[in-house]
């Protein structure tokens, strides 16, 4: 219900909790190719294998997008995408709270583990996470392997009391430009950009 895709975000009310049963329900109904695990963080989740595995097992496509803190699941998933909110550990401290030493071990492992599920995203944050740091990323990615897809998202200021702005469409490019000196796969994300389709929540909230 946090979606920053649904009409009328942030949604607020009850949460109602899906068994995996009354999920793969909803699931064949609509019947989705690939189903992307995101928001918040799925890796906290307990049960996102035995989740995953149970939609696999369906024939859809299953994509993870996580953090990196936590290792993930990676049988369970036909695709992982790592997103990276910084390289330098100060940046990453002031905007997690957390260092991001565990998040690039990680990173590697999944690489070493299953090279062509892995691919990586960054925000591009104004005076937070600047063209620069997108930079220093691109450079730890193509450490690891050139070929990595990386895609660049201009951060979209949805969440309350951020001191942050949206970047523009030009620099977005532009640190697409810089980043792809070093990687071969770079695609990005802005503001301006339409979402093709209509998201919508499959069961009310009360």
């Amino acid at each position: 219900m946090y979606d920053c895709h649904l009409d009328g975000f942030p949604k607020t009310g009850k949460l109602h909790f899906l068994t995996i049963n009354k999920l793969m329900e909803i699931l064949k109904k609509i019947k989705p190719k690939t189903v992307v695990f995101e928001g918040w963080e799925p890796t906290l989740d307990p049960m996102l294998a035995e989740i995953a595995d149970s939609i696999r097992c369906n024939g859809m496509r299953t994509v993870l997008l996580t953090n990196g803190y936590l290792y993930p699941p990676i049988s369970s998933f036909d695709e992982i995408k790592v997103s990276i909110k910084a390289f330098s550990r100060q940046v990453h401290v002031y905007y997690t709270g957390k260092s991001n030493k565990r998040v690039l071990e990680n990173f590697k492992s999944i690489y070493e583990n299953a090279p062509e599920k892995l691919s990586a995203e960054t925000v591009l944050i104004p005076n937070l996470v600047d063209i620069d740091e997108i930079v220093r990323i691109a450079k730890f990615i193509s450490s690891v392997n050139p070929a990595i897809h990386l895609r660049i998202d201009g951060y979209w200021p949805v969440v309350p009391n951020t001191p942050w702005r949206a970047p523009t469409r030009e620099e977005v490019v532009s640190a697409v430009i810089r980043a792809r000196r070093y990687l071969e796969n770079v695609q990005y994300l802005s503001s301006d950009i339409k979402v093709i389709g209509r998201v919508y929540s499959l069961w009310p909230i009360e």
